[in-house]
């Protein structure tokens, strides 16, 4: 009798761990006149030798090997719990660590929304540091390469390297290798996007924008020290900063938008960032913003788009509507009025929308496709059978002509289609898209994932309402 017959042995898929059994149908099957003393065969040497002849060479836990002999033997049935028992393991291999960004000037680079936001002072967020020449502005943490690890093979497993992370020295800025260190080379008001950080000029207002100043465009940052009325403009390259109340006016920043006090629009205006956009509170306001949406208080009867995270951690979200491509994240969220709110995960307000009258269009597009084929069909025969007359030409030139204005429309109206699904976002177990509530959510809110929708008919506490599976599921916070 082989060893071989009677234990099998198991390697997992990463060859990291071994597993030994007792072949119990072979054990079993052994005729009783036939029947030899085990004890012979299943031995603490014996196995370990099978483990030598399968090329298992490293990790073998002998002592594991010594109790699995004692309970087969020991076992008067001669049969054991079918379970696998662990003989072997090596050691994986550590993984190098990521290299990360050191900042020597306090950007607001990283912002944990997810329960975390009422540890920050909002205040401290809405500061924009200006530096001088030669002033650090960050420094390269090299990655770490990683420790190598042995399969039960006794052979090495690499380890992966950590990622470097890079942000490129752009204007007035320079990167010194030596240190790894980017440096300001001008002095004027840092502005950091998701590629480069560089330093920009700033136009400062030291009250209210007015007539007397007007519109402003600049290839900079631009600072308001007071307040922005309705109709007035800014643009600005960088970053823009205003300390008051920015009322119906038109913002766009190349960086962040930061309004200390707040937003208050009538509806009117609107403010874009390729950034962030941080405020004290947003009443009728629209905005959009190329990465997160901060508020410190209430955002009431809104339209608000970002690509990540919308957090108002310490106040309401009422009315209107919040698009977030990732997190939702407020106190209370609707009221007792049951003011509609409705609150978009994933694909935005507009996107939905866009995709919505596509695939309506498609269809009647399609319909359309079908009815002028008819048409054009029994035309064509009755074409065939005798000669048509002016007016049965003219229709059968307007349905060839319709028909091929649809199919042409049909097609742009796929490419478009298609170029949405393309840009959905991969979600997985850690960042599946979600509304936090740390308060109350009211009737009358709506949470919405492309056409998956889950409207709230009674007050709900202090819950995580996540999309899986094209469901939503609400979990207690």
């Amino acid at each position: 009798m082989d060893i071989s017959q009677l234990i099998d042995v198991e390697v997992n898929d990463n060859r990291m761990i071994v597993f030994i059994e007792v072949n119990n149908s072979y054990l079993s099957s052994i005729d009783l006149e036939e029947e030899i003393d085990i004890a012979e065969f299943i031995t603490p040497p014996n196995i370990i030798d099978l483990l030598h002849k399968n090329e298992i060479e490293y990790g073998i836990d002998e002592e594991a090997i010594h109790q699995f002999c004692e309970e087969v033997l020991n076992n008067e049935d001669k049969t054991l719990d079918p379970s696998k028992i662990e003989v072997a393991r090596g050691i994986e291999a550590e993984n190098g660590k990521d290299g990360y960004i050191d900042y020597h000037v306090n950007l607001n680079a990283k912002v944990d929304v997810d329960g975390e936001m009422h540890k920050i002072d909002f205040k401290e967020m809405m500061q924009i540091p200006i530096v001088e020449t030669d002033d650090p502005l960050l420094t390269f943490i090299a990655p770490t390469k990683g420790i190598p690890g042995i399969n039960v093979y006794n052979k090495e497993v690499e380890a992966k390297p950590g990622k470097v992370v890079t942000i490129k020295a752009g204007e007035n800025t320079k990167h010194i290798e030596n240190d790894q260190t980017i440096y300001a080379t001008d002095s004027g008001q840092v502005t950091l996007t998701e590629k480069e950080i560089k330093v920009l000029p700033v136009y400062e207002v030291n009250k209210d924008l007015d007539l007397t100043i007007g519109n402003i465009e600049f290839n900079g940052s631009i600072v308001i020290k007071g307040d922005v009325p309705e109709g007035f403009t800014l643009n600005a390259r960088g970053d823009i900063t205003v300390k008051g109340i920015v009322e119906g006016a038109y913002l766009e920043a190349g960086g962040s938008v930061f309004i200390e006090e707040g937003i208050s629009s009538q509806g009117k205006g609107k403010i874009r960032a390729t950034l962030d956009i941080k405020a004290g509170n947003i009443n009728q306001g629209n905005l959009e913003a190329g990465r997160s949406i901060y508020v410190n208080q209430s955002i009431l009867h809104s339209e608000v788009i970002a690509r990540e995270f919308v957090s108002c951690y310490k106040g309401h979200i009422i009315g209107g509507s919040i698009s977030s491509g990732q997190i939702i994240e407020a106190n209370d969220i609707g009221n007792r009025m049951s003011s509609k709110t409705q609150l978009y995960l994933g694909e935005n307000k507009k996107v939905v929308e866009k995709k919505s009258y596509i695939e309506e269009r498609m269809k009647e597009l399609v319909e359309q496709l079908k009815k002028l084929k008819t048409i054009g069909s029994k035309m064509e025969q009755l074409q065939e059978l005798r000669e048509l007359s002016s007016k049965e030409r003219i229709t059968l030139l307007r349905q060839k002509r319709s028909y091929e204005k649809a199919k042409l429309e049909l097609s742009e109206l796929n490419d478009e289609y298609s170029i949405y699904t393309q840009n959905d976002m991969n979600y997985n177990e850690e960042n599946l898209p979600k509304v936090t509530v740390h308060g109350i959510i009211y009737p009358n809110v709506e949470v919405k994932y492309s056409k998956y929708a889950k409207v709230f008919s009674q007050e709900t506490s202090k819950v995580s309402i996540v999309y899986e599976n094209h469901d939503f599921s609400i979990n207690p916070l």
